[in-house]
């Protein structure tokens, strides 16, 4: 390639030399050469899999913002186009979970993990569906599954859940060794100093459930919970100042939450 282009530009000096010459005898002005024109190569049509993944990610995206229907079609075409590709039937995992149809969702999940074994993300969904279907303790495998892939980027996520998973099994030791573990992955993480304030305040800790809530006022948006808990911790140490506080930031972040809503039949218990 670079051989053509130094006798092309040889042979455009030798036509601009013979052209000067000419304008020397004649007082017709001459035109430049025009530059050469360059042939992009044809381009190749994306493969299936990359066509399915783009399908697959519009599809993430509108059950983000609740647009289910669309979703679907979107898996939909992806799944045509890959009928292995496992991230869509993920993908379809979640629609299918949100709009109720739990055989569905469940037949999802499987086929994606059948597919993608290794894969946390998948994992990590279908511990969650579980959980949220009164099967605690079989989520709780999952996640450990999704924390086990080194190459999994967010475990913290998993961690959190299975501690929460852990609480509605009624095992709150289990639960304080996954939120430590979340704290760990992602120092500083409020769902996981949440979660540990929580069990401290239930069991009677109320300094530490204190402590922890430093971590859960970390985040930008506590949520109306975590803001009802700190409350509460605030009201049993009797640091009536600081509990006015949390009311005031309840009151003022989340006026029609149910937590705000229920504060003055709330007992602390």
């Amino acid at each position: 390639m670079s051989i053509v282009v130094r006798s092309s530009f040889a042979a455009r000096v030798a036509a601009f030399s013979v052209l000067a010459l000419l304008g020397a005898c004649s007082s017709k002005p001459t035109e430049p050469e025009p530059p050469p024109r360059v042939v992009a190569p044809p381009q190749q049509p994306a493969s299936p899999q990359i066509r399915a993944q783009l399908h697959t990610e519009l599809a993430s995206g509108y059950y983000e913002r609740g647009q289910m229907e669309i979703a679907l079609d979107e898996l939909g075409r992806a799944v045509a186009l890959e009928p292995g590709y496992a991230p869509a039937y993920n993908v379809y995992g979640l629609v299918y979970a949100t709009l109720g149809e739990d055989a569905k969702a469940e037949q999802s999940f499987q086929r994606a993990l059948q597919l993608a074994p290794g894969d946390s993300e998948i994992h990590q969904n279908w511990g969650w569906f579980l959980c949220t279907h009164n099967r605690e303790r079989q989520s709780l495998a999952e996640f450990e599954a999704a924390v086990r892939n080194p190459l999994y980027r967010t475990p913290e996520i998993a961690l959190v859940n299975a501690g929460r998973c852990a609480m509605a099994a009624g095992d709150p030791r289990a639960a304080d060794a996954y939120f430590k573990r979340a704290l760990v992955a992602q120092p500083g993480n409020p769902l996981a100093s949440y979660g540990l304030a929580q069990i401290a305040y239930k069991e009677g800790r109320y300094d530490e459930a204190r402590a922890w809530m430093k971590g859960v006022m970390l985040a930008a948006n506590p949520p109306p919970e975590g803001l009802l808990l700190g409350m509460c911790v605030e009201r049993k140490l009797g640091d009536r100042q600081a509990e006015l506080s949390y009311v005031s930031q309840l009151k003022n972040r989340y006026p029609n939450a149910a937590e705000t809503k229920g504060l003055a039949t709330e007992k602390c218990e």
